[in-house]
């Protein structure tokens, strides 16, 4: 992925957390836009906290809660992005017929 692309899921409004997944198999979730922060060529990412050899990481539950470790990432190992509720961000929720 590209800088402006991971932007534009972060700017998203209403913010839907997202799962990345990463060449090396591992994926984050991240809950909230305030916990990424985005250059040209790297994504940086709070999370809870770092274990080795861990497949699945993910960024504090709240934008006011403060992050334990940071992952700083190469944007080129980002192989996808998609909602983390499995809801598609643009998709308008369907209201019961009455």
């Amino acid at each position: 992925m590209n800088d402006e692309e991971v932007r534009t899921l972060l700017r998203r409004r209403p913010f839907t957390p997202i799962e990345l997944a990463l060449s090396d198999g591992r994926s984050i979730t991240i809950r909230h836009p305030d916990q990424a922060a985005v250059s040209r060529r790297t994504l940086y990412v709070a999370l809870v906290k770092m274990k080795p050899n861990l497949s699945r990481m993910t960024t504090p539950s709240t934008g006011e809660e403060i992050a334990k470790d940071w992952l700083l990432l190469d944007l080129i190992h980002i192989v996808s992005a998609e909602p983390a509720n499995g809801a598609h961000p643009t998709r308008p929720r369907k209201r019961p017929k009455k």
